[in-house]
């Protein structure tokens, strides 16, 4: 789940978010599974995370 994996590696979501180049409001309902990234900003969360994309979309 994002939201794990976003704190097992010691990030924030804001940080995320900046990085990614989205607002933390949709940041917020990725992690909350209320929408989906793109394949393009998985890809992104991927490569920031450090995880593959497929941990991601589960």
């Amino acid at each position: 789940m994002l939201k794990d994996i976003i704190k097992s590696k010691g990030l924030k979501q804001a940080y995320l978010a900046k990085r990614i180049g989205v607002s933390e409001v949709t940041m917020s309902n990725w992690v909350k599974a209320k929408s989906t990234p793109s394949k393009k900003n998985l890809e992104k969360l991927s490569e920031l995370l450090q995880v593959p994309v497929n941990e991601l979309v589960h």
